[in-house]
């Protein structure tokens, strides 16, 4: 039965002038909602025809027909609800009066990435499922570009030369836009881990450049250098350097939008589809959260801070500052939190939920705003259903989701450094006050506003790659050039070295005229 779905499937797409194709996904990362951005797309493409191969840590609980998964489940822990709210207390006051706490932490900001993705590359090299999906070929490949490029290695060893499509669950990292050639100037690029927006005062500026700098060389020494060195001691031979097998990709897909994340340099290799991982089929709201929807006059505000966070680890002192602000609010707060009862907790105006079809919710016309991390999952969402958002960063690109958002005027940022019941009951009752929600429903009609939906845009340029592969080149010529090439310092030397000579030439010159001016006055008195 399975394979005369398969066969149906695949005839369909030959009808539909698609040709199926061989594709092998890559995603090495732990993060469950890194895998929820890509999945649509994957699946989607099975849907079409082809055949997908994927390798990750979330394989599917009832794939398609045409659908294979090789699961990475065992090697790492995976990323849900594990990040401990603790960890971003600070407990240096010194630190904190001059200022340094906020730097180290964005210095440190990938750092704990670093032993995941060593950890997965190593476990990786006999791992059987893995080992089993890199023995056969394939037309393409879809691999994650963010904290790893082992995969891309591997694909290599095994002899695998299909085109490369990377995607980007973020925008896209430090180390990523010279893969295509693409123009990152820090003048006017903000790091994923600062508040800054693309407009930077002087002090902003400088700081960006030195993160910029720091970011690349940090990857390249902690992360591809190792990754290099596991694969070249395992399989005992050695391979071209990472950074210029990461280079050889078509194209890649960004889960942003310039309406709310800014406009930025791009090549026609860089395809924003933000939104594209949004699953227009609605799951049901449980019945107790729905009839507390109904029962709520002045509306409801929602509150979670994704899949990856562990909300019931707030300090206790943090969260009475939450719930003090939300207790002030005539509107009710629905507040997805690990630790509560089967049903959900209810004290006062705040019902605690263990779990919440948060795409739904934010659908609902009783929820009137949102209250998250930054997270472009969860901010997607709010953005698809016009809802403005208090935005609480924590890690990651989170600091700079926020700080976009609030530029447009889609939301206020209360970074959880400096939370207090003050701050977030005056953010929330921005965001809740009519010209807020306004602003947000129009700019949710511009971000919607498309040729395209984001995953039709995703699926055709994947299946542009499939059509053409290397013979239609979507990066910058800059890709191949050296530092000192983009930069014209070597143009700049030249024109240096030229003024130089002719200053000498032109000093030389001035010299001989007194010479030759005395000797025109001795020939004259001859």
């Amino acid at each position: 039965m399975r394979s005369f779905v398969f066969y149906l499937v695949a005839l369909f797409a030959l009808l539909s002038d698609v040709q199926p194709a061989r594709i092998l996904g890559l995603f090495p990362h732990t993060g469950r909602s890194h895998q929820m951005v890509f999945e649509p797309l994957l699946n989607k493409l099975a849907e079409r025809g082809h055949d997908v191969h994927v390798v990750s840590f979330f394989p599917l609980k009832n794939p398609p027909a045409n659908y294979t998964d090789y699961s990475l489940e065992g090697i790492s822990q995976l990323g849900l609800e594990s990040v401990n709210l603790a960890l971003f207390e600070n407990p240096n006051p010194v630190m904190k009066l001059l200022g340094l706490d906020t730097l180290l932490f964005k210095v440190f900001a990938f750092w704990p990435l670093n032993e995941f993705a060593i950890n997965t590359c190593m476990k990786s090299m006999d791992w059987p499922a893995a080992k089993e999906a890199f023995s056969q070929q394939y037309d393409l490949i879809i691999v994650e570009y963010f904290t790893s490029d082992c995969m891309v290695g591997l694909a290599h060893v095994y002899g695998i030369k299909a085109p490369i499509v990377a995607v980007s669950s973020s925008d896209l990292l430090p180390w990523v836009p010279d893969r295509l050639g693409l123009n990152d100037n820090p003048a006017y690029v903000p790091q994923l881990t600062t508040y800054f927006t693309t407009k930077m005062n002087f002090f902003n500026r400088m700081e960006n450049t030195l993160l910029s700098v720091y970011y690349k060389y940090w990857f390249r020494r902690m992360i591809q250098e190792k990754e290099q060195e596991i694969i070249e001691k395992h399989f005992g031979r050695r391979i071209p350097d990472l950074h210029d097998l990461a280079k050889n990709l078509s194209l890649i897909i960004v889960n942003t939008h310039y309406t709310v994340n800014g406009v930025r340099p791009s090549l026609p290799g860089v395809i924003e589809a933000g939104g594209m991982h949004l699953d227009h089929t609605r799951k049901p709201i449980p019945h107790y959260i729905e009839r507390f929807l109904n029962e709520s006059k002045e509306g409801v505000v929602l509150l979670s801070f994704g899949s990856l966070i562990k909300t019931a680890t707030l300090p206790k002192y943090k969260e009475q500052m939450i719930v003090n602000a939300m207790s002030k609010l005539k509107q009710r707060v629905l507040w997805k939190y690990e630790n509560s009862g089967e049903e959900g907790t209810l004290t006062g105006n705040i019902l605690r939920v263990k779990w919440i079809p948060q795409y739904e919710l934010l659908q609902h016309p009783k929820v009137l705003a949102f209250v998250a991390h930054g997270g472009l999952l969860g901010m997607t969402e709010a953005i698809s259903a016009g809802k403005p958002m208090v935005v609480m960063p924590f890690f990651g690109d989170q600091p700079t989701n926020g700080a976009a958002a609030q530029e447009v005027g889609l939301a206020k940022v209360v970074p959880y450094a400096e939370l207090s019941e003050k701050a977030l009951f005056e953010a929330l009752q921005d965001v809740l006050s009519a010209e807020m929600r306004v602003a947000a429903r129009r700019i949710s009609e511009m971000w919607k506003d498309r040729p395209t939906k984001p995953l039709d845009t995703a699926v055709y340029w994947t299946e542009r790659v499939i059509r053409w592969g290397h013979q239609s080149p979507l990066h910058s010529s800059a890709r191949d050039m050296t530092f000192i090439q983009k930069s014209l310092l070597d143009v700049a030397a030249a024109f240096m070295i030229i003024v130089i000579v002719l200053l000498f030439v032109f000093k030389f010159l001035l010299s001989l005229v007194p010479r030759l001016l005395t000797s025109g006055g001795k020939q004259k008195l001859h």
